[in-house]
């Protein structure tokens, strides 16, 4: 088992947002940034968190902020980034536009995580690559990926060794849920007031 003090975490802040219209992680929910319901939940692990971006505005939040080391190559090119840029055996790679993420399923993903081999999530339906854990080990695979111009996500995953954290049954099925567009996060929104 992998200790928390051997993970670092990398926030994906860095997509083009269109169907949103302004850039997801500064986006409001419930009051406040989307990203910055994802760090208070991160701060309770206590580990260290980045964000990869080109928006200086990031920057605010106190965290490091990193631009892709390959400009344009989506979430390949922030997982690269990740990998290149951290100290850690392993990462935690997060998109930005999860605010449902919670404390239970990031514990659930660490206690997978084993050296040299990932651990994607699922919802029992499809996986999520914007939630899972990294072997730094992967570097030159994502970078030989991007420069072949191989960018889908679920690709690279499906060409890797890796585990699968099925969340599709826990009580709170909205973690892996990516707010893309108003209407999703209006619905979100609305489902929080009507469940509280």
């Amino acid at each position: 088992m992998i200790k928390e003090s051997e993970i670092e975490v990398f926030i994906l802040a860095g997509g083009k947002s269109r169907r949103m219209g302004s850039d997801k992680g500064l986006v409001n929910f419930k009051g406040e940034p989307m990203i910055l319901h994802i760090i208070r939940v991160l701060e309770k692990l206590k580990m260290p968190t980045s964000i990869i971006s080109s928006n200086k505005t990031y920057r605010k939040f106190g965290k490091p902020v990193y631009q892709d080391l390959i400009p344009d190559k989506g979430p390949l090119g922030g997982l690269y980034t990740a990998l290149e840029r951290s100290n850690s055996p392993m990462i935690i790679l997060l998109a930005c536009d999860m605010p449902s993420i919670n404390l239970e399923a990031l514990n659930r993903l660490i206690e997978l995580a084993i050296f040299g081999k990932m651990v994607v999530s699922t919802n029992g339906k499809q996986i999520s690559p914007l939630f899972a854990c990294y072997p730094k080990s992967l570097k030159k695979a994502a970078k030989l990926a991007i420069l072949k111009d191989e960018l889908k996500m679920l690709d690279f995953v499906s060409n890797q060794s890796y585990k699968v954290l099925d969340l599709a049954d826990e009580e709170n099925t909205l973690v892996l849920q990516n707010l893309n567009t108003k209407e999703e996060l209006i619905t979100a929104e609305n489902r929080e007031v009507f469940k509280g």
